[in-house]
Order: C-alpha cells, then sequence, then structure tokens
C-alpha cells in the first residue's frame, strides 16, 4: 500500500514539475523575445541618429576616417 501511494505521489511531483517547467521556459523565452525586440528598436533608432548626424555634419563614418588618416599622413 505504501508503494502504491509513494510512487503514485512521485509520479505527481515529476508530471507537477514538467509542466513547470515547460511553462517556465515558455516565460523566458517570452522574455527574452520581448527583451531582444526592444534592444533591436534602440539600435535601430541609435542608427537613424548616427545617418542624421552624419548628414547634418556632412561626413560618413568611410569619408571621416579617410579624413582621419590624412591628417595622421600630414603631422
Amino acid at each position: 500500500m505504501f508503494r502504491t501511494r509513494a510512487s503514485s505521489f512521485f509520479t505527481g511531483f515529476a508530471l507537477a514539475s514538467a509542466i513547470a517547467m515547460y511553462q517556465l521556459q515558455r516565460d523566458v523565452m517570452g522574455s527574452h523575445r520581448i527583451l531582444a525586440d526592444e534592444v533591436e528598436g534602440y539600435y535601430n533608432q541609435l542608427e537613424k541618429r548616427i545617418k542624421q548626424l552624419e548628414l547634418l555634419t556632412g561626413l560618413s563614418s568611410t569619408n571621416h576616417a579617410h579624413q582621419v588618416a590624412r591628417r595622421n599622413e600630414s603631422t
């Protein structure tokens, strides 16, 4: 009788643990997805701001690198 109760308890515990782990994994993956989308949005905004600053200053990243290299060669 004790074996039956113990095996039933452990079977139920294992099943409940498996379901809880599955739900936890889904929650973690959902949070990861939300954070990744948010970071991607921030990155895209930063890229837009950099492009706007480059347009305002008349410098692009490649032009700026060439100008810095020319300044270093002349000194």
